[in-house]
């Protein structure tokens, strides 16, 4: 691996470090369970998370590391060379999920591990400090937007610990942080839950508006029957729930 490079369009920051690495598995709680590792990079992760598996999933799409990660010659590792948004998570027997995520795809990993929450049981993932602050935003902050309340529909979200941009080689400009997320049940079911979350999405678009204005910009028209109050706000003001509301009255 002397000369290896990492290779920005697979945007390849490595961990380094065995106290950080450490605290990740520690976060996972893996206890004789099967984990699937998205990006196992290096090896660095896959060594250890191996000590507390029963069975290791190590996903590397970039072929130049495949032999590394074979060459760590762990019993329980399998190393599988396969883009992890292509995985059918129902095939390895509801797994822990962990992974040093790429920062350019982070939002479609969400998406498909709320695609399939039901196939593995948590997920411990390093993403961007900044990303990582926006699923975390409370309602009425900055943060706040339709990333958070997609993420918040579908998991109970923790922040464990940042890290900083030090313990990774090449060394990114931005800290990252580490996040748990564990399924939850759904708060209610929309008709089309896709069409729901593009409607948020789209409003948003419009966040600096009053919602009056902006379901004028995004529908063209104000549903009848929302509340005069609720219409005063601005689309970082609402809550989950609020966005439910809308949706019913379309």
């Amino acid at each position: 691996m002397k000369h290896f490079h990492a290779k920005k369009r697979f945007s390849q920051n490595f961990l380094k470090g065995k106290g950080i690495v450490k605290k990740i598995v520690d976060c996972a709680d893996i206890d004789n369970e099967t984990v699937i590792e998205i990006g196992a990079g290096k090896g660095t992760l896959t060594k250890l998370i191996s000590a507390h598996a029963k069975m290791v999933y190590a996903v590397e799409l970039d072929r130049e590391l495949i032999s590394t990660l074979e060459g760590l010659d762990l019993s329980n590792v399998k190393v599988v060379n396969k883009d992890f948004l292509r995985l059918d998570l129902r095939d390895f027997g509801k797994p822990v999920i962990v992974g040093n995520i790429p920062y350019s795809i982070t939002t479609q990993i969400i998406e498909k591990l709320a695609q399939q929450k039901r196939a593995f049981k948590r997920a411990v993932l390093t993403v961007q400090k900044e990303y990582g602050a926006r699923l975390l935003a409370k309602t009425g902050s900055a943060k706040y937007g339709s990333i958070t309340l997609f993420t918040d529909y579908h998991f109970q979200v923790k922040k464990k610990f940042a890290i900083p941009a030090r313990f990774f080689s090449p060394q990114p400009k931005v800290s990252s942080l580490v996040i748990r997320l564990t399924g939850r049940a759904k708060p209610f079911y929309p008709k089309d839950e896709k069409a729901f979350f593009e409607m948020i999405k789209g409003i948003f678009c419009y966040r600096r508006k009053y919602m009056k204005n902006a379901l004028m910009n995004y529908l063209h028209n104000v549903p009848q029957g929302l509340d005069s109050v609720l219409l005063q706000k601005r689309p970082g003001d609402l809550t989950l729930h609020d966005y439910y509301t809308v949706y019913c009255k379309l």
